[in-house]
């Protein structure tokens, strides 16, 4: 995957963590983040790695905000995405 791809979803994965660190609060939202496998956060919602496979991480960060709070997590995803133009939906 190309640098400036890659750094897309950084942004992405960080948007949609400090959103949710709003809506469920911050220890909970970075605890549910921090489960997922390759991704790394700091205190402040950044996102510092993802792995090889950003995209399945952004998926598995999603899946498991929506497993914990349901539509206000897939509400708030559809909110961050619509930044990001160039990622597919």
């Amino acid at each position: 995957m190309e640098q400036a791809l890659a750094d897309e979803y950084k942004h992405i994965v960080t948007d949609l963590v400090k959103k949710q660190m709003e809506m469920i609060g911050p220890a909970v939202a970075l605890s549910i983040a921090r489960k997922v496998q390759n991704l790394k956060i700091d205190n402040a919602g950044e996102t510092l790695d993802m792995g090889d496979d950003p995209k399945a991480t952004l998926e598995n960060v999603t899946d498991a905000y929506i497993s914990f709070s349901g539509e206000i997590a897939r509400m708030i995803l559809r909110t961050v995405l619509k930044k990001y133009p160039d990622i597919k939906q």
